[in-house]
């Protein structure tokens, strides 16, 4: 099993990133990496990495976490949203993507210590990636966001 980490998006490693895609059927679901890292930049509350096993990118994971926003108060109860999460289409089933989603949550765990849940939301239709976040423990809590089904995953008791 190779190795999966997250990476800081460099200079040397921004395109790399952007060359990422999930498969034609998957398009719909997610933006394209390059949107995502621009909007990054624009939102104080997002952190990103680019996702590599063995050393080799594979895909680029997004937070929308509220506590990085200079000045924002301490929130009792954090709330952090996946934002984006794709793997490459050509290193999808390998345990990468769920590889990558635990390291998230390790991240979460040693940064916001109460976090209780993690939100993300889901394109309905017949490519949807809710499958896969079900796997890892994500359920439907019966809301909706702008067209997308929203999915919790209770961190009390994962690893």
């Amino acid at each position: 099993m190779p190795q999966v980490t997250l990476q800081e998006i460099t200079a040397d490693t921004v395109r790399a990133v952007c060359r990422l895609e999930v498969g034609p059927d998957q398009r719909g679901n997610v933006a394209p990496n390059a949107v995502s890292i621009a909007q990054a930049h624009f939102a104080p509350a997002a952190w990103f990495r680019g996702v590599a096993a063995d050393g080799e990118l594979v895909g680029f994971v997004m937070l929308s976490d509220p506590s990085l926003v200079p000045g924002a108060p301490a929130a009792e109860q954090p709330f952090v949203q996946l934002w984006r999460f794709m793997i490459d289409a050509r290193h999808q089933g390998h345990g990468h993507g769920r590889a990558a989603l635990a390291l998230v949550v390790a991240h979460l765990r040693q940064r916001h210590p109460a976090l209780r849940q993690l939100f993300t939301s889901t394109v309905p239709g017949p490519h949807t990636p809710k499958a896969f976040y079900e796997g890892l423990g994500f359920v439907a809590n019966g809301d909706w966001d702008e067209g997308e089904e929203v999915l919790v995953l209770d961190l009390d008791g994962k690893p």
